[in-house]
């Protein structure tokens, strides 16, 4: 008997496979398309609602107007309420607006620190915390400030990063990692605007830190001293003590 099979029994045999599976290959096919057109529809939709969030944000940005200080409240609201890289720039030329014209470092913070949520772009966010730095310096939160630019690892930026961090470290009369800083800024391709200024600051960082060691030499210089000048009188008072008991001791002889 042949193990092969007939034209007839082959055709008899996909018959039947098809009529066992047929209704699982249509649900295949119809899930397939839904998925293809509900996947076009989507990126149709974010499209649409990209332009539409581009449009809204550059009319929100023609409104502002620096005589007017409430001129930037729909574009905080819009910021607030939307998660797209429109509602991060609007948190941004928002925060502009707070620092340059309302002179509200703090709320200019907040709006920075939501903007830091609502990104994963490494470059951006960079730039963010190099803002809530400058921020938290102008504030006198001079900690705050130093962890905020600890977060930042882009080299890119090390020049402005260090730059600020040395600004931060005089204020905190850390003058030796001051002047550290500013020669790492100075290293690493500033600006030849930067450049110039960050000279000016390191020079003035040096003479602080030659000042400030020279003050702490003669501080320990005079603790010394005075500790010597304590320990003589010490010794001298237990020298003339001894002396008395001696001479009460010979007298009562």
């Amino acid at each position: 008997m042949s193990h092969q099979l007939s034209s007839e029994e082959q055709l008899e045999e996909i018959k039947g496979f098809f009529a066992k599976t047929w209704k699982m290959m249509v649900a295949v096919l119809v899930i397939g398309l839904l998925a293809f057109y509900g996947w076009r529809y989507w990126q149709s939709y974010k499209a649409e609602k990209a332009i539409e969030y581009s449009d809204k944000y550059e009319q929100l940005i023609a409104q502002l107007d620096n005589t007017k200080t409430d001129s930037v409240n729909e574009l905080v609201s819009f910021a607030k309420d939307n998660d797209t890289i429109y509602g991060v720039f609007a948190n941004l030329r928002a925060a502009k607006f707070y620092v340059e014209v309302l002179k509200d470092y703090p709320g200019a913070e907040v709006l920075l620190v939501d903007a830091l949520k609502k990104t994963s772009s490494e470059p951006i966010k960079t730039i963010i915390n190099i803002r809530i730095a400058r921020l938290q310096y102008q504030q006198g939160q001079y900690q705050e400030s130093l962890t905020t630019l600890n977060r930042v690892a882009n080299e890119n930026w090390s020049a402005v990063i260090n730059d600020l961090r040395g600004d931060v470290l005089v204020k905190m009369t850390r003058y030796v990692e001051a002047v550290d800083a500013y020669n790492v800024a100075l290293t690493s391709s500033p600006t030849p605007d930067l450049v110039e200024n960050i000279k000016m600051k390191l020079n003035q960082a040096e003479y602080l830190k030659a000042k400030q060691q020279a003050e702490q030499e003669a501080q320990q210089a005079a603790q010394e001293k005075a500790e010597q000048e304590v320990q003589a009188a010490k010794q001298k008072a237990e020298q003339e003590a001894k002396a008395k008991q001696a001479e009460t001791e010979g007298s009562n002889n």
